[in-house]
């Protein structure tokens, strides 16, 4: 055992007990983020956990199979960069995923809080702070990336903002009139973003060892999509405008494609997160059972 979290959340504070045996990279890298506001984000597929993004770009180290963990597990899934507390079995999810810790209290609130926080997706953001147990509120500082010009650091600097605060951009999407507005263009962002996201972080991982070159054009080809449906059908300019620093920052002479498709991987998955907190899944899901009996199949 290496340590203790607090998990502080809706009034009540719940420690973790942190384990490196499987994970201490992740670990490590978790901890030079402490003390973190971090927002919960409702399950709705796997169904029995909550989960939160973290801006860790971490591969698979010692690997498990998150159907084996039981409940109450503290893990990372480096495909999406979340953070997960597991509260009971899972319906259905494929993951691969780093034991971080073990989650020592009441399972059931947990449980509770999970399952209040799906009714109310869309209606309200639940967020919770993660400290070091006995630890002061400063930060532990870990080694940043390098100093970075031109496009670079543009699609850093709106990284960093996109973790620090919701984008402006995406309040204004919120408050827009029209048919289908602003479901339809929440959704749709939130889906090409998440979609950009998983593609790039494939490139980045890069497990098939493909040349920089053939990684620089294939994430291109992702941005270029990316661009057509978040700025052409949901004019989201500024995240346009990000995305299109980090495809000229992977088209430079020389580039480290791994720290560009690193920041974009971080930037989109912080927008996907940032936009699905919007989005109603409770309500939309029991509109769906309900057309679903009308037609006459299974209700």
């Amino acid at each position: 055992m290496t340590g203790r979290l607090i998990f502080d959340c809706a009034g009540v504070r719940a420690p973790i007990v942190l384990t490196d045996a499987h994970a201490p990279r992740t670990l490590a890298a978790l901890r030079s983020l402490l003390p973190v506001e971090v927002t919960i984000h409702c399950s709705k597929i796997a169904g029995a956990h909550i989960y939160w993004p973290a801006p860790i770009l971490e591969v698979l180290e010692s690997g498990a199979d998150i159907h084996a963990l039981p409940a109450g597990s503290f893990l990372y899934y480096p495909d999406r960069q979340y953070l997960e507390i597991t509260y009971d079995a899972l319906q259905a999810e494929t993951a691969a995923v780093n034991l971080l810790g073990r989650y020592e209290g009441d399972l059931a609130w947990l449980r509770d809080l999970g399952e209040d926080n799906r009714r109310r997706s869309g209606r309200r953001i639940l967020t919770a702070r993660l400290s070091a147990e006995g630890g002061n509120d400063t930060p532990v500082a870990a080694p940043g990336p390098g100093a970075a010009t031109g496009p670079l650091a543009t699609l850093r600097t709106a990284r960093r903002a996109a973790w620090a605060a919701e984008p402006e951009e995406l309040r204004a999407l919120l408050r827009r009139e029209g048919l289908n507005i602003p479901l339809g263009p929440i959704v749709t962002a939130e889906g090409e973003f998440r979609r950009a996201q998983e593609l790039l972080w494939r490139l980045w991982r890069n497990e098939t060892g493909h040349a920089d070159a053939l990684r620089a054009a294939m994430a291109r080809e992702v941005l270029e999509l990316t661009l057509a449906r978040v700025v052409g059908y949901c004019h989201l300019h500024e995240a346009g405008a990000a995305l299109e620093a980090g495809h000229a920052a992977l088209s430079e002479p020389g580039a480290n494609v791994g720290d560009v498709l690193g920041e974009l991987v971080l930037y989109c998955g912080r927008m996907a997160g940032w936009l699905d907190l919007h989005v109603p899944w409770w309500e939309a899901n029991e509109i769906a059972r309900r057309n679903v009996a009308a037609e006459g199949g299974p209700a």
